[in-house]
């Protein structure tokens, strides 16, 4: 078998197990590589054994650097477009797949739902989803007043009154 040949079966099963086995292969490589790596690999040998076809034909004498430039340089513009097409649909992706976290609320504007003792229950909008959590501060604070949140730790927001921020 040629090297074109386990080329196009290697490409295409890593392409099979990244769908069959999905996040599984993603361990060993970055996130999004495996199409972006098996694609290009099966497209250089898939064209690979055509060009190796053509060049066999008695009527067609194809020179070496054709019959492995034409399948390098497909399967190199295959990545180039498989990454840009990754990228691309990542950013159209809807942010609010993941549920967010205190530690994004950092430096962001919260409502204070209730106050006693230096702690409370503080309702934050962030990407679309609105987040009640518990909040502690040495400010006294009272319901319906903004705070500002300072640091987040075990999803416990340590907040600041809005008003000390802005002087």
């Amino acid at each position: 078998m040629s090297i074109f040949a386990w080329c196009a079966i290697i490409g295409c099963v890593t392409l099979l197990a990244g769908v069959l086995f999905d996040g599984l292969l993603d361990a060993f490589l970055p996130d999004g590589m495996v199409p972006v790596l098996a694609l290009p690999v099966a497209v250089f040998g898939a064209i690979g054994m055509g060009m190796t076809a053509m060049s066999g034909s008695a009527s067609m004498q194809v020179p070496a650097a054709v019959v492995w430039g034409v399948p390098t340089t497909l399967a190199l513009a295959s990545g180039a477009v498989t990454r840009w097409l990754w990228n691309h649909l990542r950013r159209t992706m809807p942010l609010d797949t993941a549920p967010p976290t205190a530690a994004e609320l950092i430096g962001e504007r919260v409502t204070v739902l209730w106050w006693k003792d230096g702690s409370g229950e503080v309702r934050a909008i962030t990407r679309g989803n609105q987040l009640t959590l518990p909040a502690r501060s040495e400010e006294p604070l009272r319901s319906g007043q903004s705070a500002w949140v300072l640091d987040a730790e075990d999803s416990t927001l340590t907040i600041t009154p809005w008003e000390q921020i802005d002087s």
